[in-house]
This record gives C-alpha cells, sequence and structure tokens, in this order.
C-alpha cells in the first residue's frame, strides 16, 4: 500500500521515485523493500510528509486528506530538526495526549456511569455563636468514605455528615467535600486533609480529580490512560478498557473546617 501511495504521490509531484530516494539519504534499494511489503520508518514517513504536503496517513493508507494547516506542516518541520530521541520524547507525549483526548470523548459518551456521591444528612454543625458571621462559612456535605490517596479505598457505603468551613473563594466553588487518605498525593494533600471537589464528570489531564476505579475511590492526578501519584513512591494505575472507572469531580483545594 504505501509503495502504491509513493509512486502515485510521485507522479502527482512530477518527480522521479530513485533521486528522491536518494535525497532521504537512503539507497534505492529501499524502493524494492517497500516494494515487497517492508515496513517505513517513522523519520522517513514525517519527511514524505513534509515533501509532499500531505498526512502519514495519506502515505500509509492512501485517504485523500491532504494537509493544508500550516500549523501541521510548521509542527513537522521542527519534529524534523530534532534528534532521534528528541523525536521518541515528542512521539511519546503525542501519544499521551491522544489517548488522553479518546479517553475524554469516551467517558463524555457515557453518562450513564458519571454518577456522584450519595449524601446523606446525618447531622447539622452547631449553631453559630452570637460573635460569628453567617456569611463567613458555609456547609458542605462530607461523604463518609474517603478518597485513597494510596491504593484504594472501598465503597461499601456513602452516607455524609455535613461540616462547616470557611466562606473561602474556592470552598463556595465545592459542590462536596471528601477526605484524604494516604500519602500518595503528598506534599501537595496529605493525609487526613479535606477537599473541596466541584462535581463534573471529567477533568483535563494534569488536573486532579475524585475517581472511582473498579469501586475502590481515588485522589489523583488524571493522566488520559492512567491515575498518577505526586508522591514517586506510588505507580500510575492504568486504566485498562475492561475497568469500570469514572469521574466523580475536579479537586479545588484544602478546605478550612471552621467549626466541628
Amino acid at each position: 500500500m504505501f509503495y502504491d501511495n509513493f509512486l502515485a504521490l510521485c507522479k502527482q509531484k512530477g518527480e522521479k521515485p530513485t533521486p528522491l530516494v536518494k535525497k532521504l539519504g537512503l539507497s534505492p534499494g529501499n524502493l524494492s523493500k517497500w516494494q515487497n511489503g517492508a515496513s517505513v520508518n517513522s523519520d522517513i514517513l514525517q519527511k514524505l510528509s513534509v515533501h509532499f504536503g500531505v498526512s502519514i496517513d495519506r502515505l500509509v493508507n492512501g485517504t485523500d486528506d491532504i494537509l493544508t494547516s500550516e500549523d501541521e506542516k510548521e509542527l513537522l518541520n521542527y519534529y524534523n530538526e530534532l534528534d532521534e530521541i528528541s523525536k521518541a520524547s515528542v512521539l511519546g507525549k503525542a501519544e499521551g495526549l491522544a489517548e488522553a483526548a479518546r479517553r475524554q470523548k469516551a467517558l463524555a459518551a457515557k453518562p450513564e456511569k458519571k454518577a456522584k456521591p450519595k449524601v446523606i444528612r446525618l447531622h447539622d454543625p452547631e449553631p453559630l455563636d452570637e460573635s460569628e458571621d453567617e456569611n463567613e462559612y458555609i456547609d458542605i456535605p462530607l461523604p463518609d468514605i474517603p478518597a485513597s490517596a494510596g491504593t484504594g479505598m472501598y465503597l461499601d457505603s456513602d452516607y455524609a455528615e455535613i461540616i462547616r468551613v470557611l466562606a473561602t473563594d474556592e470552598a463556595v466553588k465545592a459542590d462536596y467535600a471528601i477526605r484524604v487518605s494516604g500519602d500518595s498525593m503528598e506534599p501537595r494533600y496529605y493525609n487526613g486533609d479535606i477537599l473541596a471537589v466541584s462535581e463534573q464528570t471529567t477533568v483535563d489531564p494534569g488536573e486532579v480529580g475524585v475517581f472511582v476505579y473498579n469501586g475502590e475511590r481515588y485522589v489523583k492526578q488524571f493522566g488520559g490512560n492512567r491515575l498518577i501519584s505526586i508522591n514517586p513512591d506510588y505507580q500510575d494505575i492504568f486504566i485498562e478498557d475492561t475497568d469500570s472507572f469514572f469521574c466523580q469531580g475536579k479537586v479545588i483545594s484544602v478546605l478550612q473546617i471552621a467549626k466541628k
């Protein structure tokens, strides 16, 4: 397939295959290898993509999607200026971003899995003293099952009490609070911290959220295809297609408890 597409583009551009192969730093013998179905180096594909002004998909699969974006061409030019190690780093990062985008789309396409904690009022905080200004505090639900900053916190119940916190700019944006259990998110969040959480079904890569993974609740940094711990002592948790996984919210900040 590639060989036929390569010949067709050479003909379209009025170029001879052999001189072009030599220009790429290859021997003419590569033409015979390609004709027999040999794979093509990704670096060569990138160079041909820029040279012909088409996408790699057009070269490999023959789809008619000629590149018209100057941004795409500029990115390819930058890529070709890198050494092999830098190219591998760029490809790895691009793969991670693409995987994150695919997973975000998949999560958005399954709204039936986007559950939030079931909050049941157990008791109210004590009334404010006369010296306390009610505008300085807000009441917020705190589920009894914390989010693990470690190896998982199994969800066998999910009741909540109402806690009173200082009405900071971050706190007023929160839909509920969650307590941290474990040290995998140190030094950003510590064991016992109570976090303000904005209820939402997705977060962007790099953001910290509350996730339910195979029946266990975690507070982790979202990495697209994995859950990331800030503490280097913990390994990432990779998310497979067969796993039960959804997001319960985005972590905003650590809450300041006003009164128990």
